[in-house]
């Protein structure tokens, strides 16, 4: 009797077991998420003939290339950008509604993920994904395998790192452009990953920061030779400063931030041994294709092009090394880019085309001083950032004042500056309804209550907000922003696809595909092409 119920059981059990292997089976070893920093298809398309066999040509010619993803969101950096990428949700209900933001509490402009209770490693900044409120798609695969997942992120900015890397990940590494090396957060289990670390410690990574940055071929071989006079090309010490008063260096710009991200990608691939175990690893890299005093978006310049044709030799270094080791049919690779304008107001401006820069501060000084003539000498303006500005609650309570009077002055004031499209105020923006894909949703999408002014402004198309160094707040102004988008290796069909899609289609879609649940917070829905 004993040795039936025993039979009976196994029988049971071993169907379990066998379903089990076969679902693990049917999800690829590994998933390599890259993310490239100001990458554009019409780049893509220009450099094609001068890329090798094995990097984008490989990846867009063997996969599926997503040609109409769009952002349903307003342009703030890179971390409302991947966040709303990762999470298939948008500001308005993930919380990150830009790279900065300004706190009301302490009068200060900050990190978005600035965490007091954390600490740096490595650097002083204490950062954490604390303020990131929903789930991303790597939480889901790392929760799904029962914690077992390895998740590594090795990006350029701090943004971009902890963005990628997510809630779960076991370390994430970004570049120290300062002191010239990897740092991290402790908010992560691991820390500073030891390969990281060994890359400091051995002098590797200084080694990369200090060669020159020189073309790569000879100059007339350029497509942008036609354009650029340079007859000798050009010459970048990554450790030269970003400014006379500044102790940053423009190494984050420079052809040796990507090779350091693809060497450390590498290392951790290799010795962490990813994609050889039951569950599926994930390695989130961050490369860019920014380059140094950039005053022009199109590939006008060689230093654009050059970093391209150095950017696609570490690509393809790295699938050949991948795929040696765990197989393209057991890696899924998807590229995306984030949000950023085609032409500069500088190029646009050339072409006789309406266009502009547009500084806060200068038009800020001018709201206060119209509130002054109207409510006495005062501090009226606390506090501006990224298109929000903050009026002074206390002061206007202080006064008796009626507060949304003010906000509504202070938006129709507004609309008088060059370069202003739209003013609303918060209340209005925070409850506004209309079609999804809607300029004002997209308004809606792109903020978040605790991070949002009083009052919100827009730019008119061709304009970009910068700071007073003339540095972009948000990269696109764009009224409808686009972004390449490419699947390659385990399960990917060659095709294009052409149907309309919005980036935080993303995350569910590979939801689906490893059918693991969807981030939390999800608005987005899975690609049905991609099951085709």
């Amino acid at each position: 009797m004993k040795l039936f119920r025993i039979l009976y059981i196994i029988s049971i059990l071993l169907p379990l077991n066998i379903f089990g292997q076969q679902t693990n089976n049917t999800r690829p070893r590994l998933i390599v998420g890259i993310m490239v920093d100001g990458l554009q298809q019409k780049h893509i398309d220009l450099l094609w003939n001068y890329f090798d066999n094995g990097g984008f040509k490989k990846i867009i010619g063997q996969g599926t290339v997503f040609s109409n993803m769009s952002y349903n969101i307003v342009s703030a950096g890179n971390a409302s950008d991947i966040a709303t990428a990762m999470t298939g949700s948008v500001p308005y209900y993930h919380g990150i509604a830009g790279n900065r933001y300004y706190n009301r509490s302490n009068d200060k402009i900050q990190s978005v993920l600035f965490d007091e209770h954390e600490i740096g490693i490595g650097t002083k900044e204490t950062l954490s994904a604390h303020k990131l409120l929903a789930s991303t798609l790597n939480d889901e695969i790392v929760m799904a395998s029962g914690n077992k997942t390895k998740s590594y992120a090795v990006a350029i900015d701090a943004e971009a790192a902890i963005m990628l890397g997510g809630h779960t990940a076991n370390s994430v590494a970004w570049i120290d452009d300062v002191m010239h090396k990897w740092v991290t957060t402790g908010y992560y289990r691991e820390g500073l990953n030891r390969w990281a670390d060994e890359m400091n410690v051995s002098g590797r990574f200084k080694s990369y920061s200090s060669r020159k940055w020189q073309p790569l071929y000879t100059i007339n071989t350029y497509v942008s030779a036609a354009t650029d006079n340079r007859k000798n090309g050009f010459e970048y010490d990554p450790n030269d400063k970003k400014a006379k008063n500044s102790n940053s260096t423009i190494l984050k710009r420079t052809a040796a931030a990507n090779a350091l991200v693809a060497d450390l990608g590498l290392k951790i691939f290799l010795e962490e041994k990813l994609g050889t175990g039951q569950h599926t690893d994930v390695m989130m890299l961050q490369f860019t294709v920014r380059t140094p005093n950039e005053k022009l978006f199109s590939m006008q310049t060689l230093e654009k092009e050059d970093i391209y044709l150095r950017l696609d030799k570490e690509i393809q270094f790295l699938l050949q090394q991948i795929e040696a080791k765990t197989g393209a049919d057991k890696t899924l690779v998807y590229i995306f880019g984030n949000q950023n304008d085609i032409h500069s107001p500088n190029e646009l401006g050339k072409n006789k085309i309406p266009a502009g820069y547009f500084n806060a501060n200068r038009s800020m000084a001018l709201v206060n001083t119209y509130l002054m003539a109207m409510y006495g000498q005062e501090r009226w303006i606390e506090g501006y950032y990224g298109k929000n500005i903050f009026l002074n609650k206390m002061k206007i309570e202080e006064k008796k004042l009626n507060f949304r009077e003010i906000q509504q002055q202070v938006a129709d004031f507004m609309l008088e500056f060059e370069g202003v499209h739209s003013a609303f105020t918060s209340r209005n923006i925070l409850t506004m309804s209309g079609a999804p894909g809607s300029e004002m949703m997209r308004l809606r999408n792109s903020l978040h209550k605790s991070s949002t002014g009083d009052v919100v402004i827009t730019l008119l198309p061709g304009w970009l907000e910068v700071d007073d160094k003339m540095n972009p707040v948000g990269e696109s102004n764009a009224i409808i922003s686009y972004a390449p988008v490419y699947f390659y290796g385990w399960n990917i069909k060659n095709k294009n696809i052409k149907t309309p899609y919005q980036i935080t289609d993303l995350a569910p879609t590979i939801s689906r595909m490893l059918n693991i649940p969807m981030p939390n917070a999800v608005v987005g829905s899975p690609v049905r092409e991609m099951f085709d």
